[in-house]
């Protein structure tokens, strides 16, 4: 199954409509805002994006909110119901770090350039509910440029996917390449390219997309994601030169009805 990004909807993100400050200890109870399309709720440097970009021709709905934020961690929540096409995403509600189409918080300590040598690792803990049998994976996002400040309107040079877990018959953009050890754990890394057009089928913007698919799923596990990356640059895949922008992290739905509940979630830049 393939996953296609929908970057007029990814564009059209909401102003944050809820500020949650650092020491934040407890986010009110599911607040109606919460299942808004695009809502963004501010745990700086971080924010919880409720991102239904797939949605157009779905019907459900989805929910994204914040439990708690201490000492650094993330305890958020998302909930899904979702009905249509099995094949294609219909939202990724996530946390985001650094750039999606724009910034919208600072001090992320993000861009870096690959070949600077600093790292980027993220620790994540998470449960799956599944009312019904859900195509779906727990996946990073990481996004690449060849700027270091890039703006709403500049399109990232590639996207590199983590899936740390997936079921029932979840598959990424692209074909497989090659099984590779890297990171800690062993994944089947696909190829794959990102190719937008508009109405009369003229090519308005294109990347490449590498996905590395965990072989064992997993629910907890401390990923370096620099050291990924770097597999890419090694195989000639991703320019030395480019820049890490963003480090997202969700779940992509496909299709049916559940929760991922995140009890720890951070990112560290060195």
């Amino acid at each position: 199954m393939n996953h296609r990004r929908n970057l007029l909807a990814a564009a059209l993100l909401a102003a944050p409509l809820l500020l949650v400050s650092q020491t934040a200890t407890a986010a009110p109870a599911l607040a109606a805002d919460s299942c808004t399309a695009f809502n963004t709720v501010s745990i700086p440097p971080y924010y919880l994006n409720n991102n239904v970009w797939g949605a157009k021709n779905a019907s459900g709905k989805q929910c994204t909110w914040l439990n708690s934020y201490r000492n650094g961690k993330a305890n958020w929540e998302t909930s899904f119901d979702w009905t249509g096409d099995k094949t294609s995403v219909k939202a990724y509600g996530s946390v985001v770090l650094g750039w999606h189409w724009g910034w919208m918080e600072k001090n992320t300590k993000l861009p870096i350039r690959m070949n600077s040598g600093r790292k980027v690792n993220s620790s994540w803990t998470f449960n799956i509910t599944q009312n019904t049998p859900t195509e779906m994976n727990v996946a990073y996002d990481v996004w690449f440029h060849q700027k270091s400040n890039p703006d709403w309107q500049d399109q990232p040079h590639d996207e590199m996917m983590v899936w740390l877990n997936r079921q029932n018959g979840a598959g990424p953009l692209g074909t497989k390449r090659e099984t590779v050890n890297s990171a800690g754990s062993t994944w089947d890394l696909y190829v794959g390219k990102i190719v937008n057009k508009d109405s009369s089928g003229k090519v308005t913007s294109s990347w490449n997309v590498y996905s590395f698919v965990r072989t064992a799923n997993t629910n907890s596990a401390t990923t370096d994601l620099t050291g990924l990356a770097n597999t890419l640059v090694q195989k000639r895949l991703l320019a030395n030169t480019s820049y890490l922008t963003s480090v997202e992290a969700g779940t992509e739905v496909f299709t049916s009805r559940g929760k991922l509940s995140t009890s720890s979630y951070s990112v560290s830049v060195s």
